[in-house]
């Protein structure tokens, strides 16, 4: 069986828009996490004023998250021929930092062998997302590749 009826190139129906690049509508699941992002933090930081440093741990990685979403949301919005190298850096230095951050409030609670090991994953996960964010380039696409054959 062959298809029936040519392929439509209308834009997809689910949440994209056609003129734009954007979202037809916004969801409240993001707007929800947040909201639970920022009672948690408030609440971490209220049991934990008199420990300066969790409050400061608490603060830090709040406010990396909150820029971690804004740049993310702004990078999807963006078409990928026009992202700066610029705002894809800033993105892998926050979750870097993240990353770093909570590595550090793990290692402090775990034997020496097991905190090397859970440095070593980090810096992984560190440079493999420099690798891939920062080096990699992706090869484009042959949307057409083999289609003379058919």
């Amino acid at each position: 069986m062959g298809l029936e009826e040519p392929l439509s190139t209308s834009a997809p129906a689910s949440g994209w828009s056609s003129g734009g690049g954007g979202y037809k509508h916004e969801t409240w699941l993001p707007i929800i996490g947040m909201i639970f992002l920022t009672i948690n933090s408030i609440i971490a930081v209220y049991r934990s004023i008199n420990d300066v440093w969790t409050v400061m741990f608490v603060v830090t990685a709040y406010a990396n998250v909150v820029l971690f979403v804004y740049y993310m949301r702004n990078i999807e919005k963006t078409p990928e021929m026009k992202r700066p190298v610029r705002m894809k850096a800033t993105v892998w230095a926050l979750a870097s930092t993240l990353t770093v951050l909570f590595t550090y409030r793990v290692s402090i609670m775990l034997p020496v062998f097991l905190a090397i090991i859970v440095w070593l994953m980090a810096c992984v996960i560190v440079f493999g997302g420099f690798y891939a964010i920062l080096v990699h380039r992706k090869e484009p696409e042959l949307c057409n590749k083999g289609a003379d054959n058919v």
